[in-house]
């Protein structure tokens, strides 16, 4: 597996959006054991790339899109706060296209508050600084 940002997820989901980022998690990328949140070592679609496959996105798979990359991709469609689970497939491409180094400073840059220049995070797409919302 090639090493991948700390703000990557195999997957496609830009993890340093994530509200948990930094606080109790380093990133679907950091392999540091040494962090409070431990959901991301059970994440099927983690250990199926990075432990089964050896790979550093699920968009080299040979399966892909598999079952799990589909059902997280489709997992509560409707509503606004899980968009960003809805761009995993355009974010996998992009990371093709231009990428991992490159698709993380533009996933910074939209992820940065156009009004105080802080932290805005999935969920409520809202700086964690300002309060100012953006729907990215």
């Amino acid at each position: 597996m090639g090493r991948i940002p700390d703000k990557t997820a195999p997957c496609g989901v830009y993890c340093g959006a994530c509200p948990s980022f930094r606080k109790t998690c380093l990133g679907c990328g950091s392999d540091e054991r040494k962090q409070r949140r431990r959901s991301k070592w059970s994440c099927k679609i983690r250990n199926c790339c990075f432990k089964d496959k050896n790979l550093s996105f699920c968009i080299d798979c040979d399966e892909f899109p598999c079952n799990l990359i589909e059902k997280l991709k489709k997992s509560h469609s409707k509503e606004k706060k899980f968009k960003y689970r809805h761009e995993i497939y355009d974010n996998l491409q992009e990371i093709q296209e231009i990428g991992v180094e490159n698709w993380v400073k533009q996933q910074e840059n939209r992820f940065t508050c156009p009004q105080c220049h802080g932290r805005v995070v999935w969920y409520k797409y809202r700086c964690r600084e300002c309060g100012y919302e953006c729907f990215l």
